[in-house]
């Protein structure tokens, strides 16, 4: 076997549902956190994985039954990915290669973060791993921006190895997985995603060109998922957040809406949500995660006849809030 073959080998038997390989050049034309030299300039080539938490517990999460189905996922796919990262670097190593297992989660640049007094409307990671997945061809972009794997949709975590072993790529994925249902616009409390099918990114990757939704302000999802507001326009659902904040419909608003969030003592369980150490979600304890929607990767994990069975099984679940006790209740709405 191969170098390449033995890499592949390795994160399939570890637990991967999918494995790939991109050259630096390939991200040529791509946006600059596809720049695999950000973290290692001597970067030749990366190795992308993809890790699926299943859908056994998606109508408990998404019904309202419990949210901490997602909490132990979270943990558990970030941690996994390490591992089989490390895996990975280590082959590279014993072959006399440099390695750099990525961090998969949690990091960000420092030109481009919301740890600042007055945080930047979009953040930035190191190295996009949807990039990088994409260029390797494991999947294609969905209209969300996350990335589709065969059978798996967008329910799935990425994971990646810098090396700079001249691995021979393979072939991004040039047919679409998505089909246009835009469920994953209409889930997403917090309105990130977009749900004009004319206004849409484009970016060129491996010579071809993939789009997705022009998204608006990343701040806008930070806050979201955070924990910091939740409640649908319609009041009639949420996601597990209990937070209330109505976000502007400028972009360039949401940096000192954030800052005040972050800055006040009563979102100190919000706070704690995103906030990561050196390594990232790595640092960050079981019991500061508080993933409160994540909505459109769950949501897009099976034919499109299950996706609407969740999102409306989510339009019913009701909308949580906090009794008297400080404890999250579902309450249902007509």
């Amino acid at each position: 076997m191969t170098l390449k073959e033995d890499l592949k080998s390795l994160a399939l038997n570890e637990g991967c549902i999918r494995v790939g390989i991109a050259r630096r050049d390939a991200f040529a034309e791509a946006p600059p956190s596809a720049d695999v030299r950000y973290l290692e300039p001597w970067a030749e080539s990366v190795i992308v994985f993809a890790v699926t938490t299943g859908t056994d517990w998606i109508e408990d999460y998404l019904g309202k039954k419990t949210r901490m189905v997602i909490r132990d996922n979270m943990h558990w796919v970030y941690h996994e990915l390490y591992r089989i990262a490390v895996a990975v670097a280590d082959l590279l190593k014993s072959n006399g290669h440099r390695a750099h297992p990525i961090i998969p989660n949690g990091l960000y640049r420092s030109d481009h973060t919301f740890e600042k007094d007055l945080p930047d409307h979009d953040v930035k990671p190191p190295l996009s791993l949807r990039y990088m997945a994409v260029g390797a061809g494991l999947g294609t972009f969905g209209w969300s921006g996350n990335v589709m794997i065969p059978g798996y949709g967008s329910n799935v975590y990425l994971g990646g190895v810098l090396t700079d072993a001249p691995l021979d790529p393979d072939s991004p994925m040039t047919e679409s997985l998505c089909d246009g249902c835009l469920i994953c616009s209409q889930v997403c409390p917090a309105e990130f995603i977009n749900n004009k099918k004319q206004e849409k990114a484009t970016v060129k990757i491996a010579g071809e060109t993939f789009f997705y939704n022009q998204k608006r302000g990343d701040l806008r999802c930070v806050i979201g998922c955070g924990g910091f507001t939740g409640l649908a326009k319609s009041g009639k659902w949420s996601s597990w957040s209990t937070g209330r904040t109505v976000l502007p419909d400028d972009d360039g608003d949401l940096p000192q809406v954030f800052a005040t969030l972050r800055n006040d003592p009563a979102n100190a369980a919000a706070k704690k949500n995103l906030t990561f150490g050196k390594r990232g979600v790595l640092d960050r304890p079981r019991e500061n995660i508080k993933t409160t929607c994540n909505h459109c990767i769950t949501v897009c994990s099976g034919p499109l006849p299950d996706r609407k069975k969740w999102r409306d099984l989510l339009f019913s679940s009701g909308v949580v809030e906090l009794d008297a006790d400080g404890n999250e209740v579902v309450k249902k709405t007509v």
